[in-house]
C-alpha cells in the first residue's frame, strides 16, 4: 500500500498542511510530485520536514521504498516506482523522459506506475494546481481498484487539477485540505483491513 500526492500552484503550502497532520497509525510510503523549479526542491523538502514528524527526503534512483517515509520527486525528473526482486518491494526510478502536460516531474507518470505495481493498494491525492496533470494516472489507479482523493475547491489556491478529477467523476473523496488527514486516515485503515482479510 502506498500514497502518492500530486500538486502544482499552491502545492508547497498545501503539502505542509497535509504532511504536518498526516495519519501515521497505518505506516505507508508517501510519494510526492510537486511542480516546482529544480533549484527550489531542497528548500521545499526542508520546509516540509520542519512541519512534519515524518522523515522527508528527495527521491533517489534505486532506493527501496519504505513505509513511514516521504519521497519528493527531484527537480526536472519524473519519479516512478517499479517492482523489486521481491514482489512486495517497490524501487524508486527517475527518468528524463519528455515532460507530460508541459511539466517534469508529472503526477500522471507516478500515479500510472503505482497502478501497475501497487494495484488496489494505491491511494492517490490531487491537491491544488492548474492544468490536468494526474487525471490519466488517477484513471489508471481507479481501473486497478485504487482510491482517489481530491482537494475541494474551497481550499484550493488554483482549482484546476482537482477540478479535472471532479469533472471526470474519478474522485472517491473530495475534501477541504484541513479535513484531508482525517479522511486519509479512514481510507488507510479501511484498506489495511481489507488487505489483511484477503
Amino acid at each position: 500500500m502506498a500514497v502518492a500526492i500530486g500538486a502544482s500552484a499552491g502545492g508547497p503550502k498545501a503539502l505542509q498542511t497535509l504532511l504536518a497532520e498526516f495519519p501515521t497509525e497505518v505506516p505507508v510510503p508517501v510519494l510526492v510530485v510537486q511542480h516546482i523549479l529544480p533549484r527550489f526542491v531542497e528548500a521545499l523538502v526542508r520546509r516540509l520536514q520542519e512541519a512534519s514528524p515524518l522523515p522527508i527526503r528527495v527521491a533517489a534512483a534505486g532506493e527501496v521504498v519504505r513505509a513511514g517515509l516521504v519521497y519528493v520527486a527531484p527537480g526536472d525528473r519524473h519519479l516512478t516506482v517499479r517492482r523489486g526482486l521481491r514482489g512486495s518491494q517497490l524501487i524508486l526510478h527517475l527518468s528524463d523522459a519528455p515532460p507530460r502536460h508541459g511539466v517534469r516531474p508529472a503526477a500522471d507518470l507516478l500515479f500510472g506506475s503505482l497502478a501497475e505495481t501497487c494495484e488496489a493498494g494505491a491511494i492517490v491525492v490531487v491537491l491544488t494546481g492548474m492544468g490536468k496533470d494526474g487525471l490519466e494516472g488517477v484513471r489508471a489507479v481507479k481501473a486497478k481498484g485504487g482510491v482517489a482523493v481530491a482537494e475541494a475547491e474551497e481550499s484550493c489556491v488554483v482549482y484546476g487539477m482537482p477540478r479535472a478529477l471532479a469533472e471526470a467523476a474519478l474522485a472517491d473523496v473530495v475534501v477541504p485540505l484541513p479535513e484531508m488527514p482525517r479522511a486519509l486516515g479512514a481510507i488507510l485503515r479501511e484498506r489495511a483491513a481489507a488487505l489483511a482479510a484477503s
